[in-house]
């Protein structure tokens, strides 16, 4: 079951959809996962204090700072 307050859970559903992404030769597919991917990485950094860093040319990159509560 998927938990909204977990920022753990809406970082494994941006990966998914980012192979998604990467699997299918469909550009609006495509481009469909990639914005869900964005959007659940928003959510996941809203959530849990993570910062989020622009992709480099290897490929998606995720910087965590944990916040303090």
């Amino acid at each position: 079951m998927f938990s909204k307050d977990n920022p753990a859970e809406y970082l494994e559903r941006a990966e998914m959809h980012e192979q998604l992404a990467a699997a299918t030769d469909d550009v609006p597919a495509r481009k469909m996962h990639l914005a869900m991917a964005a959007e659940y990485r928003r959510k996941a950094a809203e959530l849990g204090g993570i910062q989020i860093v622009p992709p480099s040319t290897m490929g998606p990159m995720l910087k965590m700072n944990v916040a303090a509560h």
